[in-house]
């Protein structure tokens, strides 16, 4: 019987430290949680955190546009070093995917999409994805990682989707902490906001 897919999204103030640094014991936690999870599930990992990781390289940080994308760009490389090195404690290879709109708007992108996926999952490799910040544009980009984590959760038919955000959960439009998902669909995805934090794009 083929696995189901679960879908994990780490939020940008859950994996960094006050200063904006990535907490690497969290990244070891979540390696930990997934590589038992792995065994049930084919999963995906959408993780935030490039523009954490890397603006600190970065002198007189301002968070521009144009400075968040060259963040991203410092910070994807080590943030997927991270993510290998604790997950190779655990026998299991990463891959990283940047995600752009059109990899889910385009049918025929979508499906090489999903035929890669399928291809790192018979070969027990979580594919990390993150947005490819450095070349979206702001008018076509994903609003944040929470759209991108339920497009593809939608997209692959997922059974779960789990959102680790540093917010109490989603909310509907009483404001009210909507405590159980069953099924991703319209009356879910209206209540997704565009905003975005500090750190994201």
């Amino acid at each position: 019987m083929p696995k189901k897919v679960l879908v994990v999204k780490l939020g940008t103030a859950v994996i960094t430290g006050s200063n904006g640094n990535i907490d690497a014991s969290i990244v070891k936690k979540v390696a930990q949680e997934i590589a038992l999870l792995s065994s049930f599930y084919n999963i995906v990992l959408v993780s935030s955190g490039a523009v954490g990781s890397g603006r600190k390289f970065m002198k007189d940080y301002k968070g521009t546009l144009a400075e968040r994308k060259a963040a991203a760009a410092i910070g994807n490389p080590l943030l997927m070093n991270l993510y290998h090195h604790h997950f190779s404690k655990h026998n299991i290879t990463v891959a990283q995917a940047l995600c752009e709109r059109v990899h889910f708007s385009t049918r025929r992108q979508f499906l090489q999409l999903k035929e890669t996926f399928a291809t790192l999952w018979e070969n027990n490799i979580v594919p990390i994805v993150n947005e490819n910040d450095l070349v979206s544009n702001v008018e076509i980009k994903f609003s944040d990682n929470d759209e991108l984590a339920t497009l593809i959760a939608v997209g692959f038919d997922a059974e779960t989707m789990i959102l680790c955000t540093s917010s109490g959960g989603l909310l509907d439009d009483k404001k009210s902490i909507i405590p159980r998902i069953e099924k991703i669909d319209h009356s879910v995805l209206k209540f997704v906001s565009t905003a975005k934090s500090g750190l994201g794009l």
